[in-house]
């Protein structure tokens, strides 16, 4: 895998991360002596950083008491990480998130979406609509949003070796009109459309249920195993990891899954929601 791709720029969080716990050093003290604000030890434990810099990861390495060996496989990993640079570079103003780095390497994505359709499935009509419910005022970036969001998901449910992706959609999501009637039907149509693909399993959780979770969130599986959870917050997103977290909204998104609809009435439901909004 490049050097330079989200994936291992995760790990090296993640093992910068885990030197600074094995050393017993708070992030306030690690920034007190590195000089810096403790924001922006913030930033680096979230995976906030674009181009982290080498001389400070092998300054961390050697304040963290590391190996020689690990403190090289890191400085490797943030030199190329300053030379890689994947399509969200060009849309950093409106889409300058961690996330999509991560979520673009994903091997296996779980989603909860209530109120709104999931992002990676979103129709351009429907994400030009939602800007231009206020969130949006100006026309120019409205238009960089649609197209970075087009742009995400090429690069997540086109490319080669795609993600398996399991996505339970809150009934809330299927009537929340965004747009007008026609926008909301062409964007059910799209859902149909993507329920098709094999790699893409789309359920519906029903209103009547009463299984409804009060937030969405992603889970993404990062290599065989690596796992990161996200949740799609403003004003740019929380990122959580932990076992015991992880393992908590995994247990979540099985019982959503248990509880949704299989996927053929999945589609069949959502086609019914399509054509309620014609006979409208």
């Amino acid at each position: 895998m490049n050097q330079g791709s989200p994936v291992r720029r995760h790990y090296l969080v993640s093992q910068l991360k885990r030197l600074r716990s094995q050393a017993q050093l708070s992030q306030e003290q690690v920034a007190e002596e590195m000089g810096w604000d403790v924001s922006k030890m913030y930033r680096i434990e979230n995976g906030r950083f674009v181009r982290l810099n080498t001389e400070a990861v092998a300054a961390l390495c050697r304040l963290y008491g590391s190996s020689d060996a690990l403190r090289e496989e890191l400085v490797a990993i943030a030199k190329a990480a300053r030379k890689h640079k994947p399509w969200w570079f060009q849309y950093e103003d409106v889409a300058g998130n961690a996330f999509y780095g991560l979520e673009n390497e994903a091997t296996k994505i779980q989603q909860y979406a209530i109120g709104l359709i999931p992002g990676l499935f979103q129709h351009p009509d429907y994400v030009d609509a939602l800007m231009a419910r206020g969130l949006v005022a100006d026309a120019t970036e409205r238009k960089r949003r649609v197209d970075a969001r087009i742009e995400r998901q090429h690069s997540v449910l086109d490319r080669e070796g795609a993600p398996r992706v399991w996505s339970v959609i809150d009934e809330s999501a299927l009537r929340c009109l965004i747009g007008d009637t026609g926008i909301m039907g062409t964007q059910l149509d799209y859902l149909v459309e993507l329920s098709n693909r094999p790699n893409l399993d789309i359920q519906v959780l029903p209103l009547a249920k009463g299984m409804a979770r009060p937030y969405g969130f992603i889970l993404l599986t990062l290599g065989d195993a690596e796992q990161v959870g996200y949740l799609d917050v403003p004003p740019s997103g929380h990122f959580f990891e932990g076992e015991s977290v992880l393992r908590e909204h995994e247990q979540q998104f099985d019982y959503l899954q248990a509880a949704a609809l299989p996927l053929d009435e999945s589609t069949t439901f959502i086609r019914g929601a399509a054509e309620e909004l014609e006979r409208r």
